[in-house]
Formats: structure tokens, C-alpha cells, sequence
């Protein structure tokens, strides 16, 4: 599974996956489209490797023109192109618009992660799909439980450095609150509900969050039973992404070292495959909320 860049804007990269499929449809090869006439007539210039980039959604600017010039050469009907051209107007992160300065701060901490694909892409999602192994999702972390987990998961870091990506994680669920999410769906293994971290006071406050939010009509929560044993999750958690923009899906899997993005048709039906089937073993919702709120008088005694 090759990794793949983070695209430098969602629609941009659409907008590419749409031209390659308009383009092979018509049966031509990058090269036949940088020669050809109707980019000359029309006075724009692009060679292979740009039309790969563009394609690859790893542009940072794509002008108008451009695409127009491009949707001629594809024969695009009017219903195509106008969707193009309406993902085109609708871009909404521009290179050289500046990072949040909470990014800008912590950069050197994010940075060799490369989270910040990360944080701009959750932002903008509609709909968030979440396995977690042995943690709840970051999303519905307490302060203190954040702090523990950071800091238990990256020695390395000094306790200001846990703090500052603390401080990220809780901005971070500010902005999805507040940002284009309509579901979110969790799916934790059991395990999770006895890791206490050391402090019995913070995870019974952390599975007291969890229950909180899993109130929320946007949200889904579920356990996954010790009982189902090995399963494709066992690999490692990960988050499936869905966007008001974009016809596909793209899912983040997160290692010790770094953060992988991939939207490869195969990649994303695999995941997605793996969560569906692991989600319908799952507890119910109600079933979920019985079982925190046992553990949780349990941690009250």
C-alpha cells in the first residue's frame, strides 16, 4: 500500500480525480493532451508532469482557464463540467493561507507526524469513522486523560511538549464541533474501559466524557468485545473520512513514527470493509452505555 501526500486542498484534489477519469474515458494519455490543439489554440500550457500533479491532486494553484481549457479537450458535458468548475469555485484552502497559530507553535511537534494533513482534512469532514485499540478516540478525551495517554505513548517528549499537543487535541475537538461533522462513529475495543492509566479519578472522568458524548445525536459509540479476538483492527487503529465535497472517502492511519493518508479506491474499501464488519460485531449503542456505566461505579468504590 503506498503512501500517499496529503493533497494541498480537498477540492483541488477532486477536481483532479474527475479530469483523469474524464481523460480515460476518451481514451488519451497525458501526452496526447499536453500536445494537443486545443490547449494550443486556446493558449494554455501544461506538459505531463504537471497534468500528473494535477490529477494527483498535488497542486497548489490550478487556474481557471486551465480547467476549461482541459474540459473542451475531454468533450465534457455541460452538467461535468459545470460540477468542476463549481469544486473549482469552491476551494477553501488556498495556498499561503496561513496556519492556526496553535499549528504555527508546535510545528516541530506535528510536523515529523505530518498531523497537520491531519487536522485541516477532520476539520472538513462530514463524517468521521474511528478505531481505536486500547484508547478513546481523541475526539472525546478529557484534558487530564489526553495528558496521560500523550505522554505514556511518547516518552521522548519533554512535559511541555505533552502539553502543547494536548493543548492541539482540545482545539482540535473545538473545530470539528464547530466544523461540517454530522456523524461520527466510534469503535473501541473493550480493552479500553480497564486501562486506567494510573489514576483511578481520571479514567472514571474519561469514561464519564465518553458516555456524555455518547448522547450526542451525531454520535455513534460502541465496544467491541474481548470476545471477538483477533480481527483486521488488530493492526493498528486508523479514521475514515468522508467529505461534503468530495466523492470519496480517504482514510489516516497513524504509526509511532508518522501519519499515512490514502485514498486509493482498494485501500479505502478495505478499511472500510474491515470497519463495517467489526462495527456490526459490536455491542449495540444501549448495550455500550450499560457497560460504562457498570465500569464506571466500578472505579467509583
Amino acid at each position: 500500500m503506498p503512501e500517499a501526500k496529503t493533497p494541498w486542498s480537498l477540492t483541488l484534489s477532486e477536481v483532479g480525480l474527475r479530469l483523469e477519469d474524464l481523460r480515460e474515458r476518451r481514451d488519451l494519455t497525458q501526452g496526447d493532451v499536453a500536445g494537443h490543439e486545443v490547449l494550443r489554440r486556446r493558449g494554455v500550457k501544461i506538459d505531463k508532469s504537471g497534468l500528473s500533479r494535477l490529477e494527483r491532486g498535488q497542486r497548489r494553484r490550478v487556474a481557471r482557464d486551465l480547467i476549461e481549457a482541459l474540459l473542451e479537450v475531454y468533450q465534457a458535458s455541460d452538467s461535468e463540467s459545470s460540477e468542476i468548475l463549481a469544486l473549482l469555485g469552491a476551494d477553501t484552502t488556498p495556498a499561503g493561507r496561513p496556519r492556526p497559530a496553535l499549528w504555527r507553535r508546535n510545528a516541530h511537534l506535528l510536523g515529523p507526524m505530518q498531523f497537520e494533513g491531519f487536522l485541516k482534512m477532520e476539520r472538513r469532514a462530514a463524517a468521521l469513522s474511528n478505531y481505536e485499540r486500547d484508547i478513546w478516540p481523541g475526539l472525546c478525551q478529557v484534558e487530564e486523560y489526553a495528558y496521560t495517554v500523550i505522554a505514556q505513548m511518547r516518552p521522548d517528549l519533554r512535559p511541555s511538549e505533552v502539553k502543547a499537543l494536548v493543548d492541539v487535541r482540545m482545539d482540535r475537538q473545538q473545530q470539528v464541533r464547530e466544523g461540517a461533522l454530522a456523524e461520527f462513529r466510534a469503535l473501541v475495543d473493550e480493552h479500553a474501559l480497564h486501562i486506567t492509566g494510573g489514576d483511578l479519578s481520571v479514567a472514571r472522568r474519561q469514561l464519564e466524557r465518553v458516555l456524555e458524548e455518547s448522547e450526542d445525536p451525531r454520535n455513534t459509540i460502541r465496544i467491541l468485545p474481548d470476545a471477538v479476538g483477533l480481527h483486521p483492527g488488530s493492526a493498528g487503529p486508523f479514521v475514515l473520512m468522508a467529505f461534503p465535497e468530495a466523492a470519496r472517502q480517504v482514510v489516516w492511519v497513524e504509526t509511532m513514527v508518522s501519519s499515512l493518508y490514502f485514498d486509493g479506491e482498494d485501500d479505502v474499501q478495505r478499511y472500510t470493509a474491515a470497519f463495517t464488519n467489526l462495527w456490526e460485531r459490536a455491542l449495540d449503542p444501549d448495550e455500550t452505555r450499560t457497560r460504562l456505566k457498570k465500569r464506571i461505579k466500578e472505579l467509583e468504590q
